[in-house]
């Protein structure tokens, strides 16, 4: 029990970060189906009691860690500084690792060499890749939403734009390789999120709370469907999206300005091996 909470943590903490996805997270820690498939269950009443356990210590350490570590990251680590470089880091090999992983999956399931069905998952790997991509492009040019706009707090108009933001971080953040924090930062409320949260200011917390439920929920009835029917597909759509997210990470670093000195480049490929020989850890553990 006390490991789902430790896991919900970890996925808690990716989701903080831009161009880092929870649902990566959650595919490297072996709980993505469980969470899909519970939450699934308790939206349509099955197994209440069972899946009622598991989503709600996954919350708490999900929950612990946004509360937490926003105010850490906003002040420590999110500051444009080689932390940041290593943070992300980590993640691109955590990240890459996930993608070996689900290559291999691909090879044991997919028995059918149709090439019209090859020629499918091609165009969903693209469309993935793509996705991730254009995001890049939203946040390469500043196109957002001017939150200044937006001063009165306490203003309906306000409020409008704090449930919108739940709802498509929601939507984003259970799907691999979409960072939910990257959606917010490319449509410009990232940094208000962050503020919200930060300063623990109830009313806005409460509803970008519910609303990132009402858009994770829609989200994951429509990827269980998915799964379910095209299961195959759907990882080469997943191996898309998290190879635009690596891209993203990478981004990120350039932006930052850091000197690339010879002790960050050693540090920085040490963290990357790190980030993959974790998930190789992981993954035996599950076996």
């Amino acid at each position: 029990m006390f490991i789902n909470y430790v896991k919900g943590l970890l996925i808690g903490s990716a989701n903080i970060i831009p161009g880092v996805s929870g649902g990566t997270l959650a595919l490297m820690l072996g709980i993505y189906h469980k969470i899909v498939y519970s939450s699934a269950n308790l939206i349509r009443l099955k197994k209440v009691k069972e899946d009622t356990i598991f989503l709600t210590m996954l919350s708490l350490g999900i929950l612990t860690s946004v509360t937490i570590l926003a105010k850490i990251f906003k002040s420590y680590i999110l500051d444009g500084s080689t932390r940041e470089t290593y943070l992300n880091m980590l993640f691109i090999g955590l990240t890459t690792g996930i993608i070996f992983k689900l290559k291999q999956e691909i090879k044991t399931r997919n028995n059918n060499n149709n090439n019209s069905k090859k020629i499918t998952k091609y165009f969903l790997f693209l469309i993935g890749f793509f996705t991730t991509l254009s995001l890049l492009l939203l946040r390469t040019y500043n196109i957002s939403l001017d939150i200044s706009e937006y001063q009165n707090k306490k203003s309906i108009k306000y409020h409008i734009v704090i449930a919108t933001s739940g709802i498509i971080g929601g939507c984003a953040m259970i799907l691999p390789g979409i960072s939910g924090s990257l959606i917010l930062l490319s449509i410009g409320t990232y940094k208000e999120i962050i503020n919200i949260i930060s300063q623990l200011n109830i009313i806005p917390c409460t509803i970008f709370g519910i609303s990132t439920i009402i858009g994770t929920g829609i989200t994951i009835l429509i990827i269980e469907k998915t799964i379910n029917k095209h299961f195959a597909k759907f990882l080469y759509l997943s191996i898309g999206l998290i190879l635009g997210s690596i891209l993203q990470m990478l981004f990120t670093i350039t932006k930052l300005n850091v000197k690339p000195t010879l002790t960050l480049k050693i540090s920085s490929g040490i963290l990357f091996i790190t980030g993959i020989y974790i998930n190789r850890i992981l993954e035996s553990t599950k076996k």
